[in-house]
């Protein structure tokens, strides 16, 4: 996918700089991590990013900005049910959570298809537990470890694939239909987000034959995201959030710093991936 709106100076980082810090609260709680930034550029942290040490594995569960040499309490969702022990401080996986986890971040679930709600907790268990039951369980119940144990495999699937030229998003499909769109800001965050945003994608899409996404579906989910009504909040700091859930066939999500997008998610909100548990 691209944009018409010009390329500027990068606005914020996704990586984590090396003296920024993800730490549990002085007493964790499981909702809630605090992420510093000391450095002269905002920190972007993506919904689905998956966040690995602490007393136990988190996801991001919305997209985030912490300001420049600010700090700010970040929700986050658990995946490691079976753990509640251990260090203080979190970095970032080399994951992103696949679409089901996605999908219950979103508050979609298979009896409501299409009407989001909050992120609850037990169902993102629920949906981990899924993934443990395909492809095998981990001690702790680690979406983190269940990820690094597929990676060697889905990072040759995925080798010869990669973003073209000036290209700030990329809109997937699997088992027939649209799944997942994804735009950014600066077409090389798309790179550096390009291997963990295709791989958490494959792990659901080797569950279920293969089947190609016609181009009509492509384009109708793009017409649906564009024509969606959306509501602006704020964060606090200087960035907005934006949300797009009025159409029940996808639930979009996003954040601007002023009147430029930094990143958007959309889902859809009726896939069988994104819905399963």
């Amino acid at each position: 996918m691209w944009t018409d709106a010009p390329i500027a100076p990068a606005a914020c980082r996704t990586s984590l700089p090396a003296d920024a810090r993800i730490d549990e609260l002085p007493t964790p709680v499981v909702g809630t991590l605090r992420v510093s930034n000391p450095g002269g550029t905002p920190l972007l942290l993506l919904e689905g990013a998956l966040l690995d040490g602490g007393w136990q594995h988190r996801v991001v569960t919305r997209s985030v900005l912490v300001d420049a040499q600010g700090q700010r309490d970040v929700h986050v969702a658990c995946v490691e049910q079976n753990r509640w022990a251990g260090g203080k401080i979190q970095r970032l996986a080399r994951h992103r959570a696949p679409l089901a986890v996605r999908g219950a971040l979103h508050g979609l679930r298979a009896e409501t298809p299409g009407r989001g709600t909050e992120v609850d907790q037990s169902d993102v268990w629920r949906r981990v537990s899924r993934y443990e039951r395909d492809l095998g369980n981990s001690p702790t119940s680690s979406l983190v470890d269940l990820q690094n144990r597929q990676a060697a495999e889905l990072a040759a699937i995925l080798s010869t694939t990669r973003p073209l030229y000036g290209q700030r998003g990329v809109l997937i499909g699997a088992a027939g239909h649209p799944v997942l769109l994804e735009v950014f800001d600066d077409p090389q965050t798309l790179v550096e987000q390009w291997e963990a945003l295709l791989s958490a994608v494959a792990l659901d899409a080797r569950l279920a034959p293969p089947q190609p996404t016609p181009g009509r579906r492509a384009r109708a989910f793009v017409q649906r995201l564009t024509a969606a009504p959306v509501r602006s909040t704020s964060m606090g700091g200087r960035a907005v959030a934006l949300d797009a859930d009025a159409d029940k066939l996808l639930s979009a999500r996003g954040i601007a710093l002023g009147n430029r997008l930094l990143h958007l998610a959309a889902v859809n909100a009726k896939h069988q991936f994104v819905l399963a548990a």
